[in-house]
């Protein structure tokens, strides 16, 4: 009897002994619970993240087309000694990666502008034409970036022009609110165009 009763005791020993290590039942319960409360909000976190990326990637419109100039506010908005003139049609091809304008706003001459959307710059060397006919070879630099459904796009050459157009699309409307800088004045205007065949 009393090996049996030793060995209860040691039995019991044990189970103390493993018990004291571990936190009491309600505490194991609550911590499970917390773990699967965190686990929940990160799911949950995640996919309003994802929701929103996807929504983002829906609102963001395609200018893709060939747009015809209609009117600027202030009226009769000339540019900036050749550069930023409204150009009376305005060819945009939009892939995923890349944004294309053919136009006259870059001087004299109509030109293909290529901004990348992934917001990395565009470096390369090209002509740069004024109103007066004078040409050079000037390297340019074009940037992107999103702001919302609105598209910012940055162009620079080393003739010190530089320009900033805002492009929004509404009610079939293509709407520019560009701004200009060069060694003559500065400009501010709003165009907008009409898509065209």
């Amino acid at each position: 009897m009393t090996r049996i009763r030793g060995a209860q005791a040691s039995g019991c020993a044990n189970d103390v002994h493993a018990h004291a290590n571990q936190p009491p039942p309600r505490l194991r319960r609550s911590a499970g619970a917390l773990a699967k409360a965190e686990a929940c909000a990160l799911l949950v976190a995640l996919s309003l993240t994802l929701a929103g990326v996807v929504v983002s990637a829906q609102q963001r419109p395609n200018f893709t087309g060939t747009w015809k100039y209609v009117s600027s506010t202030p009226p009769n908005y000339p540019g900036s000694n050749g550069w930023g003139v409204p150009s009376p049609t305005v060819v945009v091809t939009q892939t995923g990666t890349e944004l294309t304008i053919e136009s006259g706003q870059f001087g004299a001459a109509s030109m293909k502008v290529v901004y990348k959307l992934d917001g990395t710059d565009t470096v390369w060397d090209g002509t740069s034409s004024s109103q007066s006919g004078s040409t050079a070879v000037v390297k340019w630099r074009t940037k992107a970036s999103w702001d919302g459904n609105r598209l910012v796009l940055y162009t620079w050459n080393t003739a010190l022009n530089q320009m900033r157009d805002i492009m929004s699309l509404s009610g079939g409307q293509l709407t520019i609110v560009r701004a200009t800088e060069q060694p003559g004045p500065s400009t501010n205007a709003t165009l907008t165009y009409t898509k065209g065949s």
